[in-house]
């Protein structure tokens, strides 16, 4: 059985396209947990993103 994902997740987008703010917004919390996390296991590593410079 052949299933086109593109429309599954279209119907998925018009059910929850008003999270979807909401879902980006608990990823970026994740990400950046894990990034903080991964982080704190070389306390001695620069591990900054770059400054930019204004």
């Amino acid at each position: 059985m052949e299933t086109n994902f593109d429309n599954d997740f279209d119907e998925l987008e018009l059910m929850f396209g008003q999270g979807e703010s909401d879902l980006q917004k608990m990823e970026k919390v994740v990400l950046t947990q894990n990034i903080e996390g991964f982080a704190s296991c070389f306390p001695e590593w620069d591990l900054h993103p770059p400054v930019k410079n204004a």
